[in-house]
């Protein structure tokens, strides 16, 4: 199932809102709303925590994937972002046509493009693609550095 990701379930791959996670943003991607999508993601990430240069690479490596679903997968898709406990995660999916077998690596120097995969595998605790149904589906993580309240619960 995944490219690039691991399947560890400490990874948090099979936690999603409803399983104990917390919604963050669930939200259309279109071509108007990347650059409202990458401050919502901003400012989301901010709030549960992620700060300095692992929120820059975080929200880097959400806009490739958002701009991937926009050139790449048909024009639109959705963007849900979630915490659970100590592990932020970003799914987008679209309906497009898929990747196929693509294999997440550093193009050569000379060809133009086709980085943003490699990027968010690098940028964050890692990427895990699925290509299983309709469309794709591209997940990336982050840890955060956690200040629990006493009353807070996830």
């Amino acid at each position: 199932m995944g490219s690039g990701g691991t399947d560890d379930a400490d990874a948090g791959w099979g936690t999603a809102p409803g399983a104990g996670g917390v919604a963050l943003v669930s939200e259309e991607i279109t071509a108007v709303r990347v650059t409202a999508l990458r401050h919502e993601v901003t400012a989301a990430a901010r709030a549960a925590g992620l700060v300095g240069d692992g929120l820059e690479d975080f929200v880097l490596a959400v806009h490739e994937l958002v701009t991937n679903v926009v050139r790449h997968g048909g024009g639109s898709g959705e963007l849900r972002l979630w915490r659970h406990r100590d592990l932020l995660t970003c799914q987008v999916s679209d309906d497009g046509p898929g990747l196929g077998e693509t294999a997440v690596a550093l193009p050569s120097p000379g060809e133009v493009g086709h980085r943003g995969l490699w990027l968010a595998q690098q940028l964050t605790g890692g990427l895990m693609i699925d290509n299983s149904g309709q469309g794709t589906t591209a997940s990336v993580t982050a840890r955060l550095s956690l200040r629990r309240t006493a009353n807070e619960g996830v």
